[in-house]
This record gives C-alpha cells, structure tokens and sequence, in this order.
C-alpha cells in the first residue's frame, strides 16, 4: 500500500439503518447514527472486486480498510465522512485477529433518510 496525499486515514461515523412507519402505515428506512466510529483508509475497489460483487449483485465503488479493532460496521450500515456517504455491501476480517478489517462500500449521492 502506498501512501498518496488524500490517502491516508479519515473518521467515518457509523450510521445504523433502521425502519419506521410513517403517519400512512408505509415503512420508511431511517439511518440512526451510532456512537462508533470507524478510522480507515479509503481507496478505489479493484476491478477484481467491482466484478466478484458485482455478480452478487452488490455494486461496490470503494473500499476502506479500518487498522486494529473490532468490525464497527456491518451490512446495512452506512459510513459518513463530510458529505459523502457510503452504503456498507460487504465487511471483511481479513486477518482473523482483529488486525485488519476490510469494509466494501458503494458511494451514492442520493441520501435515504
């Protein structure tokens, strides 16, 4: 991994995504945010991985791998940074210690509220 500027580690508020019903009896989902944070790296999905989850039929535009600590996010969940929001697809523990977690996000910029 090489360090670029704009590449090294940003706090994503993590936002857990619940249902709600509405004053018409519809279900609505609504993205609490939680008091977890998680601090990683950002970067382009690979080709490789835009196309395994693809196939899932979870499109994936980035990655962000979170160093030490426990899976603050899962499936479901949405990561903030600033403006920009990313929907979690897929949540890696790709050491199996706890080392290194590797969370598959697709960006969006409309924003389910």
């Amino acid at each position: 991994m090489y360090l670029r500027p704009g590449s090294l580690f940003h706090q994503f508020v993590v936002e857990r995504k619940s249902l709600k019903t509405m004053d018409n009896g519809r279900a609505k989902a609504v993205f609490q945010p939680t008091f977890s944070v998680v601090r990683g790296v950002l970067s382009d999905a690979k080709t490789s991985e835009i196309l395994r989850w693809k196939a899932l039929q979870h499109p994936v535009t980035h990655t962000i791998v979170q160093h030490y600590g426990e899976p603050a996010a899962k499936e479901g969940d949405r990561l903030v940074h600033g403006g920009r929001y990313f929907y979690v697809c897929g949540v890696d523990n790709a050491s199996m210690l706890g080392i290194f977690t590797i969370y598959y996000v697709e960006e969006r910029s409309d924003r389910v509220e």
